[in-house]
């Protein structure tokens, strides 16, 4: 009898370890779905870009540069959410950035968040190109490890445009995973060898991506395309464990120092 009581503590111990462990492994998935990220404007279809939302009348309004008129070029679009991030701004569009003049102008090479306890590598990524059936589809690269992707037809640390880092939010190294957290006016620092520049955040929105129709899509696009100032775009899923919608948070200089023309380094 004493036998069969110490085996049905242990089967209760079991149990309750078994439990905590399925809590804690499903907590990402579980909070990324529940919690709404705190500045976050969900924009739908049919919502008017550069209007705030019913549910969220006090958040930030968006920079002003989002809301100019976009490029004439209107990108393909992979229908496909599995290839991942933003379509690209042109097929045929030259990088333009094998040589910079000097020190300052380089690619950034690491990025650290304080508030999410971030601190990772970046590297360059291209555009792929793939065959489905008749069509062409361009998709952007996303670094298969810990680290976020530049597109390498963004702006360069330094120069006045827009630099644009993908990565995932799961699996793969989950870089940017709690990216849905971040606050207006939390930091990002971009680092290139001993060169650093530090963003505040303005605003994250979440754009519905995929089965939506290719406009939605191309619409979407904007955001990774360049600007005429200088901006950080960081680009993910949302929410954990989903392909459904695109994250996208656009952060602004935070300190003064000189950034480069595009017409300096070209």
């Amino acid at each position: 009898m004493k036998r069969i009581g110490t085996v049905a503590r242990l089967l209760i111990l079991t149990g309750v370890v078994l439990l905590a462990t399925g809590a804690a492994l499903a907590y990402p998935y579980a909070h990324s779905r529940l919690a709404r990220p705190p500045s976050a404007r969900v924009l739908t279809p049919t919502t008017e870009l550069g209007s705030p939302t019913p549910e969220s009348p006090e958040e930030p309004a968006e920079p002003q540069s989002s809301k100019a008129p976009l490029p004439t070029q209107e990108p393909p679009v992979s229908p496909s959410p599995e290839a991942a991030y933003s379509p690209a701004p042109s097929v045929t569009e030259e990088p333009g950035h094998s040589e910079p003049p000097g020190p300052r102008v380089v690619p950034p090479d690491r990025i650290v968040i304080p508030t999410l306890d971030l601190d990772g590598p970046v590297v360059p990524v291209s555009l792929e190109r793939s065959e489905v059936g008749s069509e062409v589809e361009v998709t952007w690269q996303v670094p298969d490890e810990y680290a976020a992707g530049w597109h390498d037809t963004s702006a360069l640390l330094g120069e006045s445009g827009n630099i644009v880092l993908n990565g995932h939010n799961t699996t793969r190294g989950e870089i940017f995973r709690d990216l849905y957290t971040l606050k207006v006016d939390d930091e990002i620092i971009l680092h290139a060898g001993e060169i650093s520049r530090t963003y505040a955040v303005s605003v994250t929105l979440i754009l519905p991506e995929a089965g939506q129709p290719m406009e939605v899509r191309r619409a979407n696009a904007r955001y990774v395309m360049a600007t005429d100032h200088e901006r950080l775009t960081l680009v993910t899923c949302h929410p954990y464990g989903s392909l459904r919608n695109r994250l996208i948070v656009i952060a602004m200089p935070s300190q003064s120092d000189p950034v480069v023309e595009p017409s300096e380094v070209r």
